[in-house]
């Protein structure tokens, strides 16, 4: 009996060994905040002389999970894996000098992603991962009102596309982000039907809004 018990010991612990590789990783849950910063091409406008007199400013938000391969191992400590984002509340607004007030441009946006990533642990409870999704803006709108309160335009829309790559880094419950979105959504205006905010080219009247962000969050 005490050799039958050592043996099914003996092999639980070898089925166990077999079964959590030294290199595997764990599934991550997170949530980040940060800046997100327009480019120079935001709106559809690649004008320098124009963007040298608009500010820029910007904040997203968001809630992921990364769901590691483990059974598709790389080499030690490198991991396939799907990273998704439930969901990204995103904000920028433009700022701009129109004599004799100011003209403000807000968007906001809430959209998902889905992609491949790869990671990578050099060293224990710290990760590198490195990720392409694809990227569903769901809704947005745009206001542009004057300083003084009068509101000049608003627009709406539905579902775009876009894609998201970037760069985790994590350290232990730690994580800090880089990405860049280049998404494109059809925004018509609230109270004049036909009018869109875009068509900046002959085969398209999507509005281009790539931009940069910056975040920093909690992974468990």
């Amino acid at each position: 009996m005490k050799r039958t018990s050592l043996a099914l010991l003996v092999l639980s612990i070898a089925v166990s060994t077999l079964a959590q590789n030294p290199g595997d990783l764990e599934n991550q849950f997170y949530f980040r905040f940060g800046y997100s910063n327009p480019t120079s091409s935001y709106f559809g406008i690649d004008d320098d002389a124009y963007w040298d007199i608009v500010s820029k400013i910007g904040g997203t938000f968001e809630l992921g999970s990364i769901f590691m391969i483990n059974s598709a191992a790389l080499a030690d400590g490198l991991r396939l894996g799907i990273n998704v984002d439930y969901a990204e509340f995103s904000y920028n607004q433009l700022k701009e000098l129109v004599p004799p007030s100011t003209l403000y441009t807000g968007l906001v946006k809430l959209s998902s992603k889905i992609g491949p990533s790869l990671s990578y642990s050099p060293a224990s409870h710290l990760v590198f991962d490195v990720f392409v999704k694809a990227k569903i803006p769901w809704v947005g709108g745009i206001v542009r009102w004057y300083k003084d309160g009068d509101v000049d335009d608003g627009f709406i829309a539905g579902p775009g596309i876009g894609i998201a790559t970037g760069l985790n880094i994590r350290y232990r419950f730690l994580m800090v982000g880089f990405e860049f979105n280049s998404d494109r959504m059809k925004f018509e205006a609230v109270n004049d039907e036909g009018t869109y905010f875009g068509n900046y080219s002959d085969d398209s009247d999507k509005t281009p809004m790539p931009s940069l962000s910056f975040t920093f969050g909690f992974s468990f």
